[in-house]
């Protein structure tokens, strides 16, 4: 028969197989579990040893105490991940502030701020001093007082640690006797995490952490009291370095009997000596130096190795008597406090010094050297000096200077603080009548405006600025005041003060009004002269012309008789006449715009028509060597114009063009519309104008150097110019000698 023992059995094996191997795999994946939880709570222990350690290094590092502070919540806040990490330090009255603190730009800050003693109770106090710390999850939980909870939610926070930062309370430890208990740590303050985005269960090893750092700070807190300490202790050693003097030189006599004493007060000296930011040195009786301290050695330059045993350098190249009186007087037992030197260090270059010495003791009260101490006064002596020049500048200057406040710039004004002798002289104000006033007092009726708006623009502005005005003495009489206004700011940059330097230039006004005159009348003189050169010669030929055809007419009886020599002649006269009135008609026009009496009577016209007609015009009256061209673009439209003095223009423009065009050639005038302007220009092959004439083109009688035997009065273009200006518009003249010359006029079409 078949075993079927063994059958059934098969599976119930493979079963257990199965069983097993699950098993094993558990108990593995327990075991790697384990293990990656034991690696990460290292590397998390790590971790806060490496931010402990860096934290306790740059203490180590550093004395001052805001950088430590900051760097601690930066990090602390960094690695736990927090929103906000304050260091919230209590004061002695029971208020405190946040006096470091880093949190997330969408967070309210705290740092500054100064909060109640209801805050932070001091029945609150006993509790932390003893090193209690304090995790709440979510301050809404029940345990959390409801005075507590509304406070901090003012600022967001969800969830807060808090851990003491204690300090040995020293004073009340030194009072005590041995049988006395030692007395709990003073609570320096609280080193503080929130978390504002949501509750949070602080872990052990958070709390643990945060109170490791506070222990960090405590130490940093206590290194910076202690250095400051120092540097109180220092200040005061430094205080009393002119009494240690003369108590070194008498510190032998007691050190015999107290041997223990002297080796302290030794070594305090010594310590005096090298930390002294002044230079000090002994001497023996011959001369030669014995101690020489790190100040000496910066201050004139020579090594300690260099001076020892040797005759003192800073007085070796000195022969003079004075100092070696001095130096007996005080080996003999005077004691100098203050005397003013000034020597040479090891490169040559000169310092000013004070100079105190002592005689020194040894045991025997008998004096066996001396100590000095010596301090740099070069720099001090040069701001005395700088001082005392501007001194001597602002007194004797002839120039008024007013010192005032900075502000307020606008009324009543800033109120002057000091004046010079040179302002009461000018002004007539003594120091005590203008003290406590503003500067306002000096202006009156025709004080300019314009240039006060000047002056409140630019010291609203923090700038100097400079302005002519008419003020006023005090007696009424006015005079021309140029001053000049500068800032003046303090060592923060903070504008304290307006600085204002005060010129009486009334005869200097009064020479430039004498000398415009004179130029009025030089330049009135030239023109007179130009002016009757013009008319002995301008009207002289047409008048000539007019009394030779007259006189054929008169004499000749052929020239009456013969009808083409009668007109030829009768045209004559007739040209010469009209010459002249056009000479009389452009003084008249000149005359008239100059007093503001030429008319102008603006109305609408059809510029291309009118231009296109006195071209037609102009040909009549133009010999075959010319010819004129008329050209219009741009849409035609109706423009404001004077059409007498539109005439005047284009009869001068036209009639200069073929005058100074002796060889013939075209004369072009062209029209151009443009949107709001049109523009007439005028173009010549002519002659041209010399460049040194063109600065001179719309002066009365003033002709180019090249015109030669061509005639005119120079009035043409003074006419044109005079014609534009009344119709608001421009004139723009371009021209190259033997090329020819180009004239745009750009008028405002309304």
């Amino acid at each position: 028969m078949p075993d079927f023992s063994i059958i059934n059995l098969a599976p119930i094996g493979v079963g257990f197989s199965i069983i097993a191997l699950w098993i094993i795999y558990y108990f593995l994946n327990l075991e790697v579990t384990r293990r990656q939880r034991a690696e990460a709570i290292l590397r998390q222990q790590t971790e806060r040893e490496r931010l402990v350690n860096q934290i306790a290094q740059h203490i180590r590092e550093s004395l001052e105490l805001d950088e430590v502070l900051t760097t601690t919540v930066a990090e602390v806040r960094e690695f736990l991940q927090a929103d906000r990490v304050l260091i919230y330090r209590l004061w002695e009255d029971g208020t405190g502030s946040a006096i470091t603190e880093t949190v997330l730009p969408e967070y309210t800050k705290i740092l500054g701020e100064t909060f109640p003693e209801e805050v932070f109770p001091r029945e609150y106090h006993q509790a932390y001093s003893l090193g209690k710390t304090r995790a709440i999850a979510n301050v809404e939980q029940a345990d959390v007082e409801s005075c507590l909870a509304d406070f901090v939610k003012q600022f967001g926070v969800k969830a807060k640690l808090v851990v003491p930062i204690l300090q040995e309370n020293r004073e009340a430890d030194k009072q005590r006797d041995s049988k006395t208990p030692a007395s709990p740590p003073y609570l320096w303050g609280l080193l503080i995490a929130h978390q504002c985005d949501r509750t949070r269960v602080w872990e052990s090893w958070e709390i643990e952490l945060m109170k490791q750092l506070a222990t960090q700070v405590a130490i940093a807190i206590q290194q910076s009291e202690l250095y400051k300490q120092l540097q109180t202790l220092n200040a005061e050693l430094e205080h009393r370095v002119q009494q240690r003097t003369q108590e070194l030189a008498k510190a032998n006599v007691s050190l015999r009997a107290e041997i223990a004493e002297r080796q302290r007060t030794q070594a305090a000296l010594q310590a005096l000596i090298t930390a002294s930011p002044r230079a000090i040195f002994t001497l023996d009786l011959e001369g030669n130096v014995k101690i020489w301290n790190p100040a000496a050695e910066r201050m004139f330059g020579w090594t300690e190795a260099e001076v020892i045993d040797h005759p003192n350098p800073i007085f070796l190249d000195d022969q003079l008597e004075e100092y070696n009186t001095l130096q007996e007087s005080i080996l003999q037992g005077t004691t100098y406090t203050r005397v003013e030197l000034r020597r040479f260090k090891k490169d040559g270059t000169a310092i000013d010094i004070v100079f105190s010495a002592a005689p020194l003791h040894d045991s025997d009260d008998s004096i066996n050297g001396m100590v000095a101490v010596i301090a740099d006064i070069t720099h001090q002596k040069q701001q005395e000096e700088q001082v005392r020049l501007l001194q001597s500048v602002v007194v004797n200057t002839n120039d008024a200077v007013v010192i005032t406040e900075a502000q307020p710039i606008g009324e009543p004004g800033p109120n002057i603080i000091y004046v010079n002798e040179a302002f009461t002289r000018i002004t007539g104000y003594s120091l005590e009548e203008v003290l406590g006033k503003t500067p306002r007092i000096l202006q009156g009726a025709k004080t300019s405006r314009a240039e006060l708006d000047k002056v409140w623009t630019a010291l609203s502005c923090w700038e100097t600025v400079t302005v002519q005005v008419i003020n006023y003495r005090k007696d009424g009489s006015e005079f021309w005041n140029e001053f000049s206004i500068v800032p003046v700011a303090d060592q923060t940059g903070w504008y304290t003060h307006w600085i204002s330097v005060q010129r009486d230039i009334t005869g200097r006004k009064r020479l430039d009004e004498i000398r415009m005159a004179l130029e009025r009348e030089r330049e009135l003189s030239v023109l007179k002269t130009r002016f009757f050169s013009m008319a002995s010669h301008e009207f002289r030929t047409p008048l000539s012309t007019a009394l030779v055809a007259a006189q054929l007419l008169e004499n000749c009886q052929d020239e009456w008789d013969n009808s083409s020599k009668r007109l030829r002649n009768l045209q004559r006269i007739q040209l010469s006449v009209k010459n002249m009135v056009q000479i009389l008609d452009d003084i008249l026009t000149i005359n008239r715009a100059e007093t503001g009496k030429l008319e102008f009577n603006p109305k609408l016209l059809d510029l291309e028509e009118f231009c296109s007609d006195f071209v037609e015009e102009m040909r009549l009256s133009t010999d075959e060597r010319h010819t004129l061209s008329f050209v219009c673009q741009g849409k035609a439209v109706p423009a404001s114009v004077d059409e007498r003095l539109l005439r005047s223009i284009l009869s001068n423009l036209l009639l200069n063009a073929i005058k100074y065009s002796p060889e013939g050639g075209n004369v072009h005038l062209s029209l151009e519309f443009k949107s709001d302007t049109v523009i007439l220009q005028v173009k010549d092959r002519g002659i041209g104008i010399p460049l040194a004439d063109q600065k001179q083109l719309f002066e009365p009688f003033h002709r180019g150097k090249n015109v030669k035997s061509i005639p005119g009065t120079g009035l043409g273009l003074v006419v044109v110019k005079k014609c534009v200006d009344l119709h608001q518009g421009h004139i723009n003249i371009t021209s190259e000698i033997g090329i020819g010359t180009t004239c745009a006029i750009a008028l405002p079409l309304l």
